[in-house]
């Protein structure tokens, strides 16, 4: 790798797999055509090597176009992506942090009511795409990796209370005798909640 000066302007010239690579500088200057010559180096071994380009500026919308065509995204990805598009379409990728996602979820519930089981649902697609970006090395690093979601709360299932049970069986004509080895026997009857009458609806 050297400089020749040429016409008042520095040009680089270096050899790399046996062939002759040459570019001017577009200065006069010998510090920084020799900077400029570094990130000349620098390009090709990078084109070389194949190494990833970090691309921090590009805004999420941009990012979601690539994972979409190159992602192999999922029709539950597709669904998510309308959501989030609106809130983050327009950010660049090297500026989310966790902060920026509880102002999604605040943003979230301010526009309707919403179980945090949704919008949990929502920040795992968003840290799902951002770690395609790492993969394709687009980010550094996924800044959403160690986001805490919020509690989910747990449907309750419905059971019979001990009245309603025999209740049950008394319209069935079945004993309804207080032992508890007698109720079982009942309720055996009814190995599945198919089986039941009343719960398949017959």
């Amino acid at each position: 790798m050297s400089l020749w000066k040429r016409g008042g302007v520095w040009w680089s010239y270096m050899y790399r797999d046996g062939i002759r690579h040459s570019r001017s500088t577009g200065t006069g200057n010998r510090r920084e055509a020799e900077r400029i010559e570094q990130k000349f180096k620098d390009e090709l071994n990078t084109a070389t090597h194949q190494l990833p380009r970090l691309d921090l500026q590009m805004p999420f919308a941009v990012l979601a176009g690539r994972f979409l065509a190159e992602g192999a995204p999922k029709p539950y990805h597709r669904g998510r992506l309308k959501v989030l598009l609106p809130f983050f379409g327009e950010i660049a990728i090297g500026s989310f942090t966790k902060n920026l996602a509880i102002r999604y979820r605040q943003y979230r519930h301010s526009k309707r009511t919403l179980t945090e089981t949704t919008v949990n649902r929502d920040l795992e697609c968003l840290r799902h795409i951002l770690f395609w970006a790492v993969d394709e090395g687009l980010l550094p690093t996924n800044p959403l990796s160690r986001m805490r979601l919020e509690r989910e709360r747990k449907k309750k299932r419905p059971v019979l209370s001990l009245p309603e049970e025999e209740l049950l069986l008394t319209a069935f004509g079945l004993s309804s005798s207080p032992a508890p080895k007698h109720r079982k026997g009942n309720l055996e009857k009814f190995p599945s909640r198919g089986d039941c009458p009343i719960c398949s609806g017959k």
